[in-house]
């Protein structure tokens, strides 16, 4: 177990290293801990607790971690390989979350909906709605009006 001191001294590194404050960002610390599974990605942060990037991500940790029909979830728990149309190569794609939910899997990504028609997203969602086909999962795209931010 971590303790707070070390939590928020790693917090504020983070927010240092990445410089800009534009989004609120830093470590989300679960209140039920065996719900969270740590991602064993070895391209993720060594962090035990999982790392947001934006207060709309934050908000779907508290709901992941408060709602009694999520078993379990975890952040950006795997890559999935897309071709850009911006330069026709080959990228990795990390959906921000893979929820179990009343017996079922979902890969989820926290979007602005401004962004939801940008060409690169739709190429990485592509890939990822038949990654989750191939694996009998549910890809989900959430925006503001589905998080009603």
């Amino acid at each position: 177990m971590i303790s707070r001191v070390r939590y928020h001294k790693r917090k504020q590194r983070y927010q240092k290293k990445t410089g800009s404050r534009r989004y609120e960002q830093g470590f989300y610390k679960p209140l039920n801990e065996e719900k969270y599974r740590q991602p064993h990605n070895k391209y993720m942060n060594k962090s035990i607790y999982p790392e947001y990037r934006s207060s709309w991500e934050k908000k779907f940790m508290k709901y992941c971690d408060s709602n009694p029909e999520v078993e379990y979830w975890t952040c950006e728990p795997i890559a999935i390989n897309y071709i850009s149309p911006k330069d026709g190569r080959q990228h990795r794609y990390f959906p921000d979350f893979l929820i179990k939910k009343n017996g079922k899997q979902y890969l989820i990504e926290i979007k602005p909906y401004s962004q939801t028609s940008d060409p690169i997203n739709i190429a990485k969602w592509e890939s990822a709605r038949k990654f989750c086909e191939k694996y009998h999962m549910e890809f989900l795209v959430l925006t503001e009006k589905e998080l009603g931010v």
